[in-house]
């Protein structure tokens, strides 16, 4: 497999040889276009270009012998990265604009693109640049990062580039995407819900979303044509994926209800279990209030356990406990009438809502397995592994 790099004038180029070595290992052929300004960095720094590969700059580009280059490079590329990607590539890409070697091929490009942006915290919140993202997420560029941390200019905030392993590990997942589903459909919930009390109140939880697009983008990966319900969070839809918006536990109960029949419903989304019973359409005043009265709200989880339409084949539940982690697994299991369950414990120690980890346990019927801690996408993996090995069943 073949990957082409676009990198452009961004301080965090000079971790571009650490990208570079870590596809290297995984036998994957590279090609680089290095911008004008790149190259001027490079050399400001005193940073080799990187080795083992094919480099372009737009002296290629001029060459009349060779003026279509930069449509034979994406030809031949599986996949397209921007590392990094400034924010002058992103606002010229965004608006069709192809006048150097880097932004002719992103046009020319008829492949995936990924972008690792790197940029001071004040420039990836302008409002114009944020709006020439929004835009090309839409076209569905998938943008990796970037990251809070400590930046090049001395400021601390979001700007920083993504890891190398983080970035390594999505373009990889793209890369050995497989048929392994293909023909099956699929629920996945995800994120939190929130049930209104006034204008300006809700009842909410801590869920990010993480783990439930995470495992969104694996199985989509794998071939099965997935529909992710998903609650209010700040996270990109996944590739292939279509995503239906909710805010309260009855709207995705709704939206899971008319997706069945499916092949199967992976349920992560944070459910609020109550709801006040009553809305206020005016904000409640603190001298007014005394108490708020709540009543349950629907059980998504069960009621797709136990539609009458179509139950899907497999029906697997998570739940987050604080205490006795095995034994309320199961019990929600049985109630519930899921198939498998993934249990993780709250605790001090493992913080799983925001975090990029998870601790899994994985309960069916008659067995448990615990799993160490991982990345949420290697949650995803593992989950997705068990998910073929069902249904070749």
């Amino acid at each position: 497999m073949k990957i082409l790099v676009i990198a452009t004038g961004s301080i965090a180029i000079k971790k571009l040889n650490e990208l570079i070595n870590s596809l290297i290992k995984k036998n994957l052929e590279i090609d680089i276009i290095i911008t004008k300004s790149g190259l001027s960095i490079l050399k400001n720094l005193n940073i080799n270009k990187p080795k083992k590969c094919r480099i372009f700059s737009d002296k290629n580009f001029l060459n009349k012998d060779n003026n279509m280059l930069h449509i034979e490079l994406t030809r031949k590329a599986d996949a397209v990265i921007v590392y990094p990607a400034s924010a002058n590539i992103i606002a010229r890409f965004a608006n069709g604009i192809a006048d150097d070697f880097a932004s002719s091929t992103l046009l020319a490009s008829n492949k995936q693109i990924f972008m690792a942006p790197a940029m001071n915290t004040e420039m990836w919140n302008n409002i114009i640049n944020t709006g020439n993202i929004e835009k090309l997420k839409k076209y569905g560029v998938v943008f990796l990062g970037p990251i809070y941390g400590n930046l090049a200019c001395g400021e601390v905030g979001k700007g920083r580039i993504s890891q190398t392993k983080f970035i390594l590990d999505e373009l990889m997942l793209f890369l050995n995407r497989k048929n392994f589903l293909s023909g099956l459909k699929g629920i996945v919930t995800s994120g939190p819900t929130i049930e209104n009390i006034d204008p300006t109140r809700y009842i909410s939880n801590f869920s990010s979303g993480k783990q439930g697009h995470a495992i969104a983008k694996v199985l989509s990966m794998m071939g099965a044509k997935i529909k992710l319900i998903s609650g209010p969070t700040n996270l990109d839809i996944p590739i292939g994926v279509k995503l239906i918006k909710i805010n309260s536990a009855k709207q995705m109960n709704e939206a899971a209800m008319d997706l069945i029949p499916a092949d199967f419903a992976i349920c992560t989304a944070a459910v609020a279990d109550f709801k006040p019973s009553k809305n206020y359409y005016n904000k409640i005043k603190k001298k007014s209030f005394k108490k708020i009265e709540l009543k349950i709200n629907p059980d998504v989880l069960y009621n797709i356990s136990n539609s009458k339409k179509k139950r899907p084949d497999l029906v697997v539940g998570f739940a987050a406990e604080t205490k006795n982690l095995i034994e309320n697994a199961k019990n929600k299991l049985l109630i519930k009438k899921c198939d498998w369950i993934l249990a993780n414990k709250i605790s001090k120690n493992n913080i799983v809502f925001g975090s990029d980890d998870n601790k899994i346990t994985y309960v069916t019927k008659n067995s448990y397995e615990n799993w160490p801690k991982m990345s949420k996408l290697n949650v995803a993996k593992r989950l997705n592994n068990k998910i073929i090995n069902y249904f070749k069943k």
